[in-house]
């Protein structure tokens, strides 16, 4: 699967053997209760307002320890402030593409082991629709 925030490719997929992994999803709505005087039962009224949060983590492999610490250091500081559209591309024999809109990223923590470096993020946005 491939992951692009905007330009961005935060996981590159197959080709780019940057697979994203432990991947989560929730999706949540803001809902009422109202409830009549002396009424048997609640109601609950959906109000929309849908909101999803994305997870996920993506391992990189370096050509030297040298450069994975490079790109640990830097890359979570080039993804401030980084809103806008996330596009989801599977790579399988039926491809889907989902997109995610608005969306900002919440989180980015990296961590480095060797030459590899494994990023986990987590992006906040609103419906997750299949286009």
């Amino acid at each position: 699967m491939k992951l692009l925030f905007g330009n961005l490719a935060l996981a590159g997929g197959l080709d780019a053997e940057e697979e994203p992994f432990a991947i989560s999803l929730e999706v949540t709505g803001a809902v009422q209760i109202a409830t009549a005087l002396r009424g048997a039962f609640a109601a609950p009224i959906d109000r929309g307002n849908r909101r999803t949060e994305l997870q996920f983590s993506v391992l990189r492999r370096h050509q030297s320890v040298a450069a994975a610490t490079d790109f640990l250091l830097s890359h979570g500081a080039g993804l401030l402030d980084l809103e806008g559209t996330v596009t989801l591309v599977s790579e399988g024999p039926t491809q889907s593409v989902f997109t995610l809109s608005p969306a900002v990223l919440r989180r980015v923590q990296g961590t480095q082991e060797g030459a590899s470096t494994t990023h986990s993020y987590a992006i906040l946005g609103g419906s997750l629709t299949l286009t």
